[in-house]
């Protein structure tokens, strides 16, 4: 007997094409739903601290620019335009880059240093800022290089880092979701408490549980599917 690889089934290519689509409808819902209040000078959910004036406008621009990585992020992934329009991708891909993570990061890591959410969340977004820009900076690297295997690798990182936004967000409802039943007891009536304990959660849970999927999609991704066949 000896082992034979067997080709991709069409049916994971679909499941792949679907993922992305879901990514890109979830992306753009957010963006539409979050980011225009900052824009617009709507008091921001998050505590802002009032002794450090920059908080805000700080705040506002890592918004702006989260949104723009979201907005363009999942479109790189659509084959039908890296194969048609490639100028394009290349296109979306410095947009996704310069306009996005770059500030995004950069302000994200200021933002996190001044966040009132607790020293788990300050560390927790310092952590993803850093990643979002190394990976971004390798995938980067990498298409210089021409190693595009190693270009789609940290691409997709990079876009669990940026998708980390989504899912924060579907956790928070999530946390706050499960623990109503703890609030008059547990948390004595107070809902602020209640909220920062599933908004802590919720960054937490949006980074690793994100960065561990994608880690494992890679992995498996990687790894050849073998049959047996007759030697």
């Amino acid at each position: 007997m000896s082992a034979t690889l067997t080709a991709p089934k069409r049916s994971g290519s679909r499941r792949g094409r679907i993922a992305v689509a879901v990514v890109a409808i979830a992306s753009v819902a957010i963006v539409l739903s979050a980011v225009p209040p900052y824009l617009a000078g709507v008091e921001p959910r998050v505590g802002i601290r009032d002794d450090v004036p920059i908080h805000l406008p700080v705040l506002i621009a890592h918004a702006a620019a989260g949104g723009i990585a979201l907005l363009v992020g999942p479109f790189q992934f659509f084959g039908s335009i890296r194969r048609r329009h490639p100028r394009v991708h290349r296109v979306l891909g410095r947009v996704y880059l310069l306009g996005g993570i770059l500030p995004g990061a950069l302000t994200g890591i200021v933002v996190a240093v001044l966040t009132t959410a607790g020293p788990i969340a300050l560390v927790s977004f310092v952590v993803l800022d850093v990643f979002w820009l190394y990976t971004a900076v390798r995938a980067y690297r990498a298409v210089r290089a021409r190693d595009f295997a190693a270009h789609e690798r940290w691409m997709l990182r990079s876009m669990a880092a940026t998708f980390a936004a989504v899912t924060l967000r579907v956790y928070l409802g999530l946390f706050i979701a499960v623990q109503l039943p703890l609030l008059d007891g547990f948390y004595g009536g107070d809902f602020d408490a209640l909220f920062s304990v599933a908004y802590t959660g919720a960054i937490v849970g949006s980074i690793v549980l994100n960065l561990l999927f994608i880690e494992i999609y890679l992995r498996r991704k990687g790894s050849p599917r073998i049959s047996a066949g007759a030697a």
